[in-house]
Parts: C-alpha cells; structure tokens; sequence
C-alpha cells in the first residue's frame, strides 16, 4: 500500500531556518540573543532548536559566565547543519551536538555508526572526525546519557494490536498513522534507517509535525497512532504512550556533548574543565525532568538551567 504524506507545520518550520541560517551567515561574531556580564573574554554558546538544546545551551553559558567569561548566547539557530555552519563559520564559538549525530550528519564517517559497539567507540570516533577538520574542532567528554530515537504508540492501540516493538509495529503500520517530523523523515539514520531494517513498515497516513510538543498533543488527541521523539523527551512518561523497543539495535549512540572550536579552546583551556563539570552532572533521569520543565510546567528554559546548575552547585546564584 503506498503511504500519503500530510505536511503539517512544515512551511513556517522551513521558513524559519532559511531565516536563522542567513542570520548565521551574515551575523556578528560574539553578536546576539543573550549577553552576559562576566567581563571576561567573550564566548558565544549556540545550541540547535529543540528543549534539550536550548537546557544545554544556557547550562553551558551560565557555567562559563560563573566563571569569569562573557558568554552570549544564539540559541535556536536550526539543524545540525545551520549549528555547525555557525561554528565552522565562526560565529558561535561551541554548541551541544550528540555523538551519533555528529557520524551520521556532520564529520566524515566510512561505516555505519549503528556498527560501533559502545558509546566509548563512537565518541572517539566522532572527537576524531572533529578533530580533523579544517578549522579544527574539539568534541569535549559527553554527559553521560543516550538521546536516542524513540518511536511510540498511543497505550490503548498498542494494547489493541499487541505491539510492544518496531518489528510488530512495522506489520500493523498499513492500518495506524504515523505524527513525524522532516528531519526524521529524511536523515539517513531516521525513517529510512527504520525501512532498511524494518521493510515491512508502510504507513496507511504520514503526517509531518515539526513541533515536538504538537507531535504528543495529536497522538493523545486521537489525530494519529505512532510517533516518534526522543527518549529523554519529559512527555515520555506519560501512561498513554507505549515507547517500542528496537530488537535489532538498529540506531548508533547519541551521547551530547560541547563541541567547541579548537583554536577558542587553546586560547582559554579553562573552558574544558568548565563544560566538563557541567556534562558529568547530567543523567538520563534529570535530563527528562529538566525538559519537562520546559515542555509539560511552562517553565523557561533560562530559569530551569539556572535552578539546576545552583542545586548541582555547579553555580551559585
């Protein structure tokens, strides 16, 4: 059965972009978004455009400021493409970016990152591709948790059909349609990875939300049956939703961690030690609730980040 594609949300998601990546191309070095007042030299932190970005984005900032450093911010710059554009560029000067991402989308990689065995290997494999480029960047020590994929179906269509897995799921897709989002749609480690491996999966409908937030409120609201996050999404807990589990392991590591220019780094190697700190604070469980923070209480992502790093005493506020 050929599937049909709905876009939802898509126009004014791509619209945005172009905006934000002519912003990148022709902005300031150091300029906008937020200014700190640290005094200090200035580092500019970017992040891409989703919660857990924005969270890591003003963590790292804060940090850096705490510390003696003026640090802006450009938060919601885009993709990894219009993040790493602006850091290659050198209009922000570091940014959260994830392991696997880094493999899949960004620094040269022969191989499947899905191959690697542990997230060790696939670190080192993404410090390396970073490292080697021209300019050069420098991937520091990943928090240790794993953002991965997360494919679910509404709790009462699961429980109807018997579906606790992507296997299952691939073989009831005819009847179910699926909320995704056109990064997903068409990054090679997204929905063509999940086809590649699982080749049974035909959706009778697509619907592409770009709103993370609008994905979960359309599934709950009876608007379709499966969609897709990130497992460290706050929205994840909710008892309606039936998280698949994938039997073939079929997505790489997606461990987050600063990416920062390399020359910025050898100029201020205290930096390293700061966002490291930070990284090593985090685990799966605090970064679920800090986004639910944000997602599901209305919270700022500002002000969630500020609250965390005083409790962490990582900064005193």
């Amino acid at each position: 059965m050929k599937n049909r594609t709905k876009l939802i949300c898509a126009v004014p998601a791509l619209l945005a972009g172009l905006t934000l990546l002519l912003g990148v191309a022709c902005g300031n070095v150091g300029g906008s978004g937020g200014s700190g007042s640290g005094g200090g030299p200035t580092i500019t932190v970017g992040s891409k455009n989703f919660t857990e970005q924005y969270i890591l984005g003003n963590m790292y900032a804060q940090a850096l400021e705490a510390n003696g450093f003026d640090a802006q911010t450009k938060l919601d710059l885009g993709s990894e493409q219009i993040a790493d554009k602006a850091l290659q560029s050198g209009q922000i000067d570091l940014y959260p970016e994830y392991t696997g991402t880094a493999l899949v989308a960004i620094v040269p990689y022969d191989g499947n990152p899905a191959d690697l065995n542990t997230p060790k290997e696939t670190y080192e494999a993404a410090k390396k591709g970073y490292a080697g480029r021209s300019p050069a960047d420098t991937m520091l020590m990943p928090a240790p948790f794993n953002n991965t994929y997360g494919i679910f179906v509404r709790k009462s269509v699961a429980e109807d059909m018997g579906i606790t897995n992507l296997e299952q799921l691939s073989k009831a897709s005819p009847k179910l349609t699926f909320i995704s989002y056109s990064e997903f749609q068409n990054r090679s480690d997204g929905y063509p990875n999940v086809k590649k491996n699982y080749p049974a999966f035909d959706f009778k409908q697509i619907e592409i939300v770009n709103q993370l937030g609008l994905r979960y409120s359309g599934l709950q609201n009876g608007d379709g049956d499966v969609g897709v996050g990130f497992t460290t999404d706050g929205q994840l807990t909710s008892p309606q939703l039936v998280v698949m589990k994938d039997p073939k392991s079929i997505w790489p590591f997606y461990y987050p961690a600063p990416v920062v220019r390399s020359d910025v780094l050898k100029k201020y190697p205290k930096i390293k030690g700061i966002l490291n700190e930070v990284s090593a604070s985090l685990s799966v469980e605090k970064m679920r609730e800090l986004n639910a923070k944000v997602d599901l209480d209305q919270e700022d992502p500002e002000d969630v980040a500020a609250e965390y790093l005083d409790k962490q005493g990582i900064v005193k506020n």
